[in-house]
Formats: C-alpha cells, structure tokens, sequence
C-alpha cells in the first residue's frame, strides 16, 4: 500500500518534491521507488518535464488502480474492525451547498449518537465536481442536485425537490404562501451560478419567459446569496432541503414557486458503479434515505 500511496500522491500534486514533503521522504528516494516500479512494470508512468511531472496514458491506468485499491483495502478495514465490534471507520461525502445548511449535519449526528466511533469527511462542492470526486476514488458517496447522468455513476435513490424562492423577511412576496415565477421576476435577483444544478432549471424558464431578469448578483456560494437578499428586495432561489420553509430564520424566509412551466429536479445519492461501499457508509446512506424521504 506504501508504493500506491506514493504514486497517488505525486499524481496529485504532479511535483516529486512537493510529494516528498506531504510524504516525509526525501525526493531522491521517492524518484528511485518510481523510477523501480516503473522498470517492474515496463512502462513510464510519469512525463518528467521542468515544471513537474504529468501522467501518461499508462500511468493513468495504474492511478486508476491504485485509488480503486486503496478504496476496497478502507472497505475490507472497516469490515474487519465491524467484526472486532470496534464499530470504528470513517464515511466521506461530497454534496451540494444545498445539503450543508441542516440535513447534512442533522443526519450525521443522529449517525454519530449511534456509531460514535465513525467519523465524516465531507467536501462540498458542485455537482461537476461531485461526479469527478466519486471517480477518482475520493468519497464514498455522492448528494447532489441535477446530477449529470452518467454511466459509471450509479444513483442510489433519489428525491424530488421544487424550487423556492429565498428573500428578507419583509419582502412583499414574504406574506404569500407560495409565489409564481412572474411575482418573483417583478424585482431584482440573486442567481447561483453556473457551476450550481438550480441555474439550469433557472436559464430555461428564463429563456421560455416573456418577461427578463434582472440579476443584479450571480454567485458559486449560497450563503453569500442568501446574506445578500436579507437586507434588501432582492430574491434568490434554493431547492426546498437547503431552505427554511413556513419559518423565519436568520431575517429570511422560503416560499415554494408554483410554476407548471419550471422543470422540477432530484436530488440524487450517488456512488462509483462497482465500488462497494464500506459498511459506514452504507450504513449512513440507510439513514440519509430515510431522512430526505421522509421515512
């Protein structure tokens, strides 16, 4: 396992030295273990070029296998520390901004109350890059919302969410129990952007509609959109998990959008097709489906 972490972690950072450092190895000694494996396995693994080293074709294989390895070899640990009774492991997701305001959170100390000596790593992130964290080995599990569909990911289950409407809690539209698009569309807005799954339902209601945004704020963060619209008469949106419905909450409210026109969405667990899962995790998938389903 020592020879995978070492390539792993200089495709990585694509730099011997800086590999050397994370790994407490001098670079020469962690140039002549790659350069042996390479000679064992009759092919270069790295193009070494003045700014560092990039992989080859052959290399991006072996890393292929080397994180699928090192994935079973934390799997067959945690199956044999579940048989000790240790109960001990650690689940690694990456999610949606979405999931990090309550349910994430909720759920994982519900979990932890149970499992105490399970611990999370959780990145948060977009969905692009929800997708390349599963392939590449770097979490077991994947939530998020308009996940690309692909087929090396396999989606576990999934839940439909509408499309609420975020503002000030004394914005007019606050007093509404739900809102149209068109009310929404009569003052300034605070779109996510791109890289988040909500801005394509956005853009092709947009794109259908008589009626023109005007977007006075785009941004990758949820919190700067909500801390935006708290204290002016603004609107951004959200998916219904990430929002604070039929409440107040830190000045702001939610309100559903009813709106046959704009599309609605799942929220989508995830994981690599193939990859089995360590019992931690798919014991917390157990729990995150009851949660978002409602069960």
């Amino acid at each position: 396992m020592r020879i995978f972490r070492y390539i792993d972690e200089i495709a990585r950072v694509g730099s011997i030295r800086k590999a050397a450092e994370s790994l407490f190895i001098t670079p020469s000694a962690l140039d002549r273990r790659v350069q042996d494996l390479e000679e064992e396995l009759g092919a270069e693994l790295f193009e070494r070029h003045a700014r560092g080293m990039r992989l080859t074709a052959a290399g991006e294989i072996f890393v292929h296998h080397v994180r699928a390895q090192r994935a079973d070899f934390e799997r067959v640990r945690s199956e044999i520390e579940n048989l000790k009774g240790l109960r001990k492991g650690t689940v690694s997701v990456a999610a949606s901004q979405a999931m990090a305001f309550t349910v994430l959170p909720e759920v994982m100390n519900r979990f932890r109350q149970v499992n105490p000596g399970v611990s999370f790593m959780v990145k948060i992130c977009d969905h692009a890059s929800v997708v390349k964290a599963l392939r590449e080995f770097e979490t077991d599990l994947g939530v998020v919302y308009n996940i690309p569909k692909s087929a090396d990911i396999a989606i576990q289950f999934e839940v439909e969410q509408r499309l609420c409407a975020v503002m000030a809690e004394k914005h007019p539209l606050a007093h509404a129990n739900t809102v149209k698009m068109r009310d929404c569309l009569r003052y300034p807005l605070a779109l996510p952007d791109s890289t988040l799954g909500g801005r394509i339902l956005l853009e092709n209601y947009f794109a259908h509609s008589s009626l023109k945004p005007k977007i006075v704020l785009e941004s990758n963060s949820f919190e700067m959109l909500r801390n935006f619209v708290r204290s002016n008469d603004a609107v951004t949106f959200q998916i219904q998990i990430g929002a604070e419905l039929d409440q107040v909450k830190d000045g702001l409210i939610a309100r559903h959008i009813e709106d046959r026109s704009l599309a609605r969405q799942s929220l989508s667990v995830a994981q690599l097709k193939g990859r089995p899962l360590p019992l931690p995790a798919l014991r917390f998938m157990s729990m995150l489906r009851d949660a978002l389903t409602g069960k």
